[in-house]
């Protein structure tokens, strides 16, 4: 007896989520035993341990005409004429150690200023690559703030930070992960050309964020710049904090939903970080109209946690306008390719280019603008229109041959905090 009934099944398939906004590098220049251009992702502080570059071990140091001429017992691996930061340790006499800046002159000597002669050396001790604490430093902060969220170690090589620019920028063309933001060594920030570097990535759909550490003399070198998210870090900090970081781990933490919204990022509570407390009220202002960070106090309400201070980019827009705008970007191309694809797939429901597909595609935008709104991201209503299919393809009637359509559009605003509150009180002796 045939079949009374007979089904036919065809299948959607729902699209991953992006996880890009939530995926960032910390910058080593030497600071690991990774090959330059690669990556390692750490779960943990402890994961740092087995990547982590060591001390290498001096044979001779010698000081002539205020240049200390230095051998290693084993190739320190800077390129030759290059300068990099590094700290001398355990040489008798002790006048040799510090942290200097060294030049390479061969595979196994180096050079650096020294004006006072410390005598003749008997014990040789080890140089290691500031980049080796700063990094112990900026992994130690990042995983304060919690370990719910995973970050990368990008190595791009021992060099100079103009090396290291240049480095960042060809992996950024041709990257083995794709980063939402990088973490910058402290040195960068009187590097020129890290600026001009970070000026390449200021389009509104570039998606690409630099974390860079400043101070009040230099934060001007980065004015402007909508793809810089500048920290001031207190000159009383510990060596073992790196404040960036700490900022750099709350925004890659941003994981929106529906019982997760997404709060404003100023104010917000960091660990493990010392508080600039010596800032003056002029200069607060003065760095908050120039949109740099520095850790702060709840102390105005009387709460004792450090906190961010401004949560905005360089540009002056907050942290949180210009994550809205790539979450919506990201999300809603998504979306959109989603339907496009089950739409071939469903032979009972084809998506046409038609006056019912675009209402389809206009629905499916919306749900991810809606989405938006109910996840602390956008400012309610926000409403995706669409030109109609008579109107568009009278308009442009090349396009329906080439299957494009370009004629959805959204206007959004995205949600932010208070900054600042004034109330206006009455003093009375009316009775009421």
């Amino acid at each position: 007896m045939p079949n009374i009934v007979n089904v036919s099944v065809t299948q959607q398939v729902a699209s991953a989520p992006s996880t890009l906004q939530r995926t960032g590098a910390i910058v080593s220049q030497g600071g690991t035993t990774l090959a330059s251009g690669t990556t390692q992702l750490l779960t943990s502080v402890s994961g740092l341990n087995s990547i982590l570059s060591g001390a290498i071990t001096l044979s001779a140091m010698t000081w002539s005409a205020n240049v200390v001429s230095a051998t290693t017992a084993t190739p320190h691996g800077i390129p030759n004429g290059q300068i990099v930061s590094a700290i001398i340790t355990g040489v008798t006499p002790s006048g040799y150690n510090g942290t200097y800046q060294i030049t390479s002159t061969g595979a196994n000597t180096f050079t650096y200023a020294l004006s006072v002669n410390p005598g003749s050396s008997t014990v040789q001790g080890a140089v290691t690559l500031s980049d080796v604490s700063e990094l112990v430093a900026q992994v130690t902060t990042y995983f304060a703030q919690g370990t719910g969220n995973a970050v990368y170690v990008l190595e791009l090589g021992t060099g100079s930070p103009a090396a290291g620019v240049t480095a960042l920028e060809a992996y950024i063309a041709n990257p083995t992960v794709k980063f939402y933001s990088y973490l910058l060594p402290l040195q960068w920030d009187v590097e020129t050309t890290a600026p001009t570097m970070a000026r390449l990535y200021v389009s509104t759909t570039s998606e690409l964020y630099f974390y860079v550490t400043t101070t009040t003399a230099t934060y001007t070198n980065w004015t402007g710049i909508k793809s810089v998210f500048a920290t001031l870090q207190t000159p009383t900090a510990p060596v073992t904090e790196f404040d960036a970081a700490a900022m750099f781990a709350i925004t890659l933490a941003y994981n929106p939903g529906s019982t997760n919204l997404a709060s404003p990022l100023e104010y917000t509570f960091l660990y493990g970080v010392t508080p600039y407390s010596t800032l003056t009220s002029a200069q607060q202002i003065s760095l908050s109209a120039a949109g740099v960070n520095w850790v702060g106090t709840g102390a105005q309400g009387q709460i004792s946690n450090t906190l961010i201070q401004t949560g905005s980019y360089m540009d002056l827009n907050p942290f949180n306008y210009w994550y809205c705008v790539d979450w919506l970007s990201i999300n809603v191309a998504i979306a959109l390719s989603a339907a496009i694809i089950n739409g071939s797939n469903t032979p009972t429901n084809p998506l046409y280019y038609n006056q019912a597909g675009i209402n389809t595609l206009q629905k499916v935008a919306q749900a991810t603008v809606n989405n938006g709104i109910s996840f602390g991201l956008i400012l309610s209503p926000a409403t995706v229109n669409a030109v109609s299919f008579q109107t568009y393809i009278t308009e442009n009637p090349s396009n329906y041959a080439a299957g494009i359509y370009n004629g959805l559009s959204c206007t959004f605003v995205p949600l932010r905090g208070f900054t600042s509150i004034t109330i206006y009180l009455t003093a009375s002796n009316i009775p009421v």
